[in-house]
């Protein structure tokens, strides 16, 4: 019997076990609180013969359709879609009947949550065609560029948050941007990390850097997400570049920017292209560094960085979304832009006083455990379920889970 379904558009599966693993984190934290969560994640159809036209979409076309994830139901119902899911083609209505469709695997549900302002406006219309309250999360690109790159469909996601019983955002940035294009205050809930499973993936740095072959003499300095300009991963190769030694560049992810400044004589060892890894190796590549940088021109509330808190790793961040209020009181080194003249100052004053950059760790550290812990953040999430849906477990589950929750 489910209780709440989440309609998200990503989640982890053995082909891809990096994408959505925040919301696997979220989920799995409301199943050890007692909650049955069904998460619909609506996924493009790859019609014949596109599945054996090239290997991205055969990979795509072996996503499975229904799995289990211990204690949690993953359907993830196939819907038409257009490249670039442009809005005449009305995308949210597409992923609205696909969920509608596999309704079967949701039956009882009480309270949808969808998650984007896309897959929001499909949470929208499924929970008008079910007779359910809703509730919307918002995460980042999703309120501060997709209603400009579509300004078409800004009446439809306004209606849509007036009509979500309760409307939440993962930074207070983004909840005073949701304010502000749709008049309805948010409640800033960012979705928390699993303290407890990374400190068990971490090794001691020397461990670390053995087991990934990085060097043991040089400053290790991270960046972990997609390889697009939109990173600001060009901004980040061109200053180690420029550094030199002792910094070495090691870029965990994939994207077209994979490769950029390899073919620069300077290069040399100074850049490491890691590709697309697992979660657990994530975080060993955390434990082995001793800098992540993230330049970003635009982020929500990024868990690379809340992840990277929780090893102790310093970390030095752009000035957007909620990256200031994150990296604030001299828990990290906030880029006054994004440049490559800023990233080389950040990292020379790094390497000039490490004390200074291990003390601001600390402080985020102890900043990240207490406020951004998923267990904790789904005993708040509950409440607000509560608030909307009514108790949504026996009193027993309650106590049991609210103890689980709060160890």
């Amino acid at each position: 019997m489910t209780e709440v379904a989440w309609l998200t558009s990503s989640y982890p599966w053995a082909g891809d076990t990096v994408g959505g693993i925040f919301f696997r984190a979220q989920v799995q934290a409301l199943a050890r609180a007692g909650l049955a969560v069904t998460v619909v994640a609506p996924t493009p159809a790859v019609p014949w013969p596109l599945a054996h036209l090239n290997d991205r979409w055969h990979a795509h076309s072996l996503i499975p359709k229904v799995e289990r994830d211990g204690t949690i139901d993953v359907v993830r119902p196939r819907y038409p879609n257009v490249p670039g899911q442009p809005s005449w083609a009305m995308p949210d209505r597409s992923i609205a009947d696909a969920a509608w469709r596999a309704r079967g695997h949701w039956t009882g549900a009480r309270l949808i949550h969808g998650h984007y302002s896309l897959v929001g406006l499909a949470a929208w219309r499924l929970a008008r065609r079910a007779g359910l309250p809703f509730v919307l999360t918002f995460h980042g690109s999703d309120v501060n560029t997709w209603p400009d790159r579509h300004p078409e469909r800004l009446g439809d996601l306004r209606a849509a948050v007036r009509d979500a019983a309760l409307v939440f955002a993962v930074s207070s940035a983004l909840a005073e941007r949701v304010r502000a294009l749709t008049g309805v205050e948010a409640v800033h809930l960012p979705i928390g990390s699993d303290h407890r499973a990374i400190a068990a993936a971490a090794l001691p740095r020397p461990e670390a850097r053995r087991l990934l072959d990085l060097p043991s003499d040089r400053v290790v300095v991270l960046f972990v997400g997609r390889l697009v300009r939109e990173k600001g991963v060009r901004e980040l190769v061109s200053a180690i570049l420029e550094l030199g030694n002792p910094f070495v560049g090691v870029l965990v992810g994939s994207g077209p920017e994979a490769g950029f400044g390899s073919d620069d004589p300077r290069a040399g060892d100074r850049l490491v292209y890691a590709g697309a890894r697992t979660h657990d190796e994530v975080v060993k590549f955390m434990a082995a560094a001793d800098v992540l940088v993230l330049p970003s021109y635009a982020e929500g509330l990024p868990t690379v960085l809340v992840e990277a808190g929780s090893v102790g790793l310093p970390v030095i961040g752009s000035a957007v979304g909620g990256i200031p209020e994150l990296l604030g009181r001299d828990r990290g080194t906030i880029l006054p832009q994004v440049s490559k003249q800023a990233v080389t100052a950040a990292l020379s004053a790094l390497l000039a006083d490490p004390g200074q950059a291990g003390a601001a760790a600390a402080r985020l550290r102890e900043h990240v455990l207490a406020g951004y812990d998923v267990d904790r953040n789904a005993v708040s999430l509950l409440a607000r379920y509560g608030s909307v849906a009514g108790n949504l477990m026996p009193p027993n589950d309650r106590t049991e889970g609210g103890a689980r929750a709060g160890r």
